[in-house]
């Protein structure tokens, strides 16, 4: 099996800035960062050995009948993904990271207005 490439988009890069400005309200910035960093190098250690790993995001699959979209539950965050498999390439795409209790409806909406 090909060692994936793992991507973030721009969608994945402002809704990490937006979970760090709303859960420093509750707890010490340095701490949130280190949750956030160590949620996103354990899903890149799972998705490297296996991209497969996680289940299709059951919301994504509900909301627009999507199933190659995948959801990574890790330390109260969600990561919504992409594997995308080619001859000579694996690329992951991660696209959006939510707290557990955010809906996916509600985030993917309000990201399409304030970044269309």
């Amino acid at each position: 099996m090909l060692q994936p490439t793992i991507e973030y988009t721009q969608t994945f890069e402002n809704s990490t800035e937006l979970a760090i400005a709303h859960f420093t309200r509750w707890n010490s910035e340095i701490d949130v960062i280190d949750k956030i960093e160590d949620t996103i190098n354990t899903f890149e250690n799972a998705v490297s050995s296996n991209p497969l790993i996680y289940p299709v995001s059951q919301s994504i699959f509900d909301i627009a009948g999507i199933s190659s979209v995948r959801e990574a539950n890790i330390n109260g965050y969600r990561l919504l993904y992409e594997v995308d498999e080619q001859p000579d390439e694996l690329v992951v795409t991660a696209f959006i990271l939510l707290g557990q209790r955010q809906s996916v409806r509600e985030q993917l909406t309000r990201h399409c207005l304030m970044y269309r």
